[in-house]
């Protein structure tokens, strides 16, 4: 698959593109990586022209240059704009997951000229109101003070026990342990404490809500990471529509999955064919 390269503010930002259709651009989360969508873009591109991208500061997406991370968040949303500006002027649909979501809503707020529609996956963002919000965040600082003295992979394994169904656990967290490319590091360093707890102008939101659509995975129904989503879903009067899988049913139901977002597309006349 051919790599592209945009230079962007101390980055160099890597991007592919692969297929026929409308664009489709698909947010990685945590790891910041595309890798893990390449099965679920391998099923859309016989519809869809997509984008998959790596985030600054994540595997080919080097630095280049000192960074502002107190604008952490604004630059990824600034990043997305300007790869998809630079590959069409057409208006295409994002697609994003977990603590992507942060990004996903700032950028429909920021840019929503450019967007069909906004899929946003199981976002790890907890709005205001949310049910035990400070707790929640004082979790996050505990498992930031397990990276701090013991790791990566202790602090995964925390967290990953706790917010995962047991697939998406030994994806997610077993399998990733020693793998030297994750720089889950630096989303520890800059991600974790940081996104999850974003504050998203939601009045601005619900002016574009028509854009929006939240998903989850039905594997994860009683477990944590589909609450986040559904207090969204509540607070702009919206559907909360399920998919197979779990956290990450792109990827272990990739086959189900795709074939439900291709109907939904056909559906809401995302998709004709």
């Amino acid at each position: 698959m051919p790599e592209y390269y945009l230079q962007a503010d101390n980055a160099n930002l890597c991007y592919e593109v692969e297929g026929t259709g409308p664009f489709i651009v698909i947010v990685p989360g945590g790891n910041g990586g595309s890798r893990l969508f390449r099965r679920f873009r391998n099923l859309l591109v016989e519809h869809f022209t997509v984008v998959l991208y790596d985030r600054r500061g994540f595997f080919r997406s080097k630095l280049t240059g000192p960074q502002d991370y107190s604008m952490r968040l604004d630059t990824d949303v600034d990043d997305l704009y300007k790869i998809m500006n630079n590959i069409t002027k057409e208006k295409f649909i994002l697609f994003g997951i977990s603590s992507s979501g942060a990004i996903l809503m700032d950028y429909l707020n920021k840019y929503p000229e450019t967007l069909l529609k906004c899929f946003v996956h199981e976002p790890i963002l907890y709005i205001e109101g949310f049910k035990c919000r400070e707790e929640i965040r004082r979790y996050h600082q505990e498992i930031y003070n397990v990276y701090q003295n013991e790791g990566r992979n202790a602090a995964m394994r925390v967290f990953g026990s706790l917010g995962f169904n047991e697939v998406d656990s030994d994806i997610l967290v077993e399998r990733q342990k020693n793998d030297k490319e994750n720089n889950w590091d630096y989303w520890f360093k800059h991600e974790w404490m940081q996104y999850p707890f974003a504050e998203t102008d939601w009045k601005a939101t619900k002016s574009h809500q028509d854009k929006i659509v939240l998903l989850y995975g039905l594997d994860s129904v009683g477990l944590f990471t589909y609450e986040p989503g559904n207090a969204i879903a509540q607070r702009l009067e919206k559907e909360y529509f399920p998919f197979s899988g779990g956290h990450i049913g792109f990827y272990t139901d990739s086959k189900k999955f795709s074939v439900e977002f291709l109907q939904f597309c056909r559906e809401h006349t995302c998709l004709l064919n």
